[in-house]
């Protein structure tokens, strides 16, 4: 980038079959087959802002609900697969993932989110998923530099992603169908999550 304005989407970064790549958009209007919202555990952080809370007003208050019910409160690494009948949002399914404590999200929380976001992606039988980490959104000062959480996903979505290969070739799962992964980011965000992937895999 040469005019310092931010572009909707990167030079994807390939490795070992998988494109990864930065997207600058809401999760609330992602046109894929899967789209990862995460939440903290509502019991301890009930904050709503950029992405999650235009998710949150697309479904008309309905994210909320099912957190507040108890169907799905955010504890760590705790997952709901929804899909959006009404088509609520353009995104063909909506995964939740849960990252549990605010006052305590580390990397290797980070790391086995970015894995289990793979693992449901395959079970889900989709080709391509956006993961919107919503940290800022939960109102959450991060203790660790931008470039830091995306590398952190990407490491442990590679992981994930060679282990369902592995377990694949063995005949211990269906054929990996899963070939693109975005990481969502607001414009101010976005240079820092895509050094991140180019790091994680030393481009």
């Amino acid at each position: 980038m040469t005019t310092g304005a931010v572009p909707d989407q990167y030079t994807p970064i390939y490795k070992d079959g998988m494109y990864y790549n930065t997207l600058v958009k809401s999760p609330s209007e992602t046109t894929t087959s899967l789209q990862t919202v995460c939440f903290f555990d509502i019991d301890l952080n009930e904050h709503y802002e950029g992405g999650t809370y235009a998710v949150n007003e697309h479904f008309k208050g309905a994210i909320n609900d099912i957190r507040k019910s108890g169907i799905f409160k955010g504890r760590a690494l705790e997952t709901l697969l929804i899909t959006p009948v009404s088509k609520q949002i353009p995104a063909e399914k909506l995964l939740l993932i849960g990252l549990g404590d605010p006052g305590a999200p580390d990397l290797d929380l980070i790391e086995i989110a970015g894995y289990t976001a793979v693992m449901e992606a395959v079970k889900a039988r989709v080709e391509d998923f956006c993961f919107a980490p919503s940290l800022k959104d939960a109102g959450i000062i991060m203790s660790f530099k931008k470039t830091d959480l995306s590398q952190t996903l990407a490491n442990g979505m590679h992981r994930a992603f060679t282990a369902a290969t592995a377990l694949s070739q063995k005949s211990l799962l269906a054929p990996v169908l899963l070939k693109e992964i975005y990481l969502l980011a607001g414009k101010a965000q976005a240079d820092s999550s895509y050094q991140g992937l180019k790091k994680a895999f030393e481009v």
